[in-house]
């Protein structure tokens, strides 16, 4: 007569449970092996920010920008960009480019030509009181190669105006227009204001918050490092890969939580005998505090 064998079932459960814990414990244990941790501060391993993410002075980022209409032309505008990822602010500075520097009869342009785009950067940085990390050198190619990934803008033009670059002369109409690439390049180097420099300067730090502010919402990680990479390999500039990702956590931070982040500030003062612009002490301790480099 055959015996019926007594089942083990419950064996196999706490042999599978013993297995289950073992395999756990090795995660745990070569977790930094299997899931590193991401080298860039604030940043998951997928790029994205983290969660507990706070942000600090030093990932702020101040540039000196400088747009020429061809490789072979001096720069025509010069603006300082300034990030403050503390306060999540993005501040756009149009400057003159006649601003009183350490040598009378200097102009940004002829800077430029003498030491390079580096130069202009420290050039300004004695006269604002701030520093740069770099400089960035736009053409008009590199400079519409970038605005046409990163969108159009709608934008309220003040009065009837013509342009022209040399090629053509094109009227814009006031009222709401939408902006390409090419019409806001078009528009903040070559378009007639006939109010003045400041007021030109005006114009052209509004459409630039604009453009910004419209658009920052759509961006996030991977679309972040297209722009940034578009900026380095296209454009004359002495910012690295490395210092981009310093800043990169904070201005997802600032994508995320900040409500129209950008803004602009002409500074003002007043022309000197030599025909020189000299910023007013004020309109400089302003521009330290929009850079977050005030003490």
């Amino acid at each position: 007569m055959a015996v019926r064998r007594k089942s083990n079932w419950y064996i196999y459960i706490i042999a599978f449970g013993i297995t289950l814990a073992m395999i756990v414990m090795v995660v745990i244990f070569l977790k930094d092996v299997i899931f590193p941790e991401s080298k860039e501060t604030g940043l998951n391993t997928n790029g994205t920010l983290s969660d507990d993410f706070v942000p600090d002075k030093s990932m702020g980022l101040s540039v000196m920008t400088m747009i020429s209409d061809t490789d072979s032309e001096m720069p025509s505008l010069f603006i300082a960009a300034v990030y403050d990822a503390v306060e999540n602010r993005l501040t756009y500075i149009p400057l003159n480019d006649s601003i009183a520097l350490s040598s009378s009869g200097r102009t940004l342009p002829n800077i430029y030509a003498a030491q390079g785009g580096s130069g202009v950067a420290k050039a300004v940085s004695d006269v604002l009181e701030i520093g740069f990390d770099g400089y960035i050198r736009f053409t008009r190619d590199s400079f519409m190669e970038l605005m046409s990934a990163f969108g159009n803008v709608e934008y309220e033009v003040a009065k009837t105006l013509l342009i022209d670059d040399g090629a053509e002369v094109r009227a814009i109409n006031s009222g709401k227009q939408i902006f390409t690439a090419e019409m806001l390049y078009k528009y903040i180097m070559f378009a007639d204001f006939d109010e003045g420099e400041s007021y030109r300067f005006n114009m052209i730090g509004s459409i630039l918050i604009e453009l910004v502010n419209q658009n920052i919402s759509y961006i996030d990680s991977s679309l972040l490092d297209v722009y940034a990479a578009n900026i380095l390999e296209n454009s004359e500039t002495d910012l690295t890969e490395d210092r981009y990702k310093h800043s990169k956590a904070a201005m997802l931070n600032t994508i995320r939580y900040g409500i129209n982040p950008a803004e602009y500030y002409v500074p003002y003062g007043e022309y000197g005998d030599d025909g020189s612009f000299i910023i007013s002490d004020n309109s400089l301790v302003t521009i330290r505090q929009k850079a977050g480099q005030t003490d």
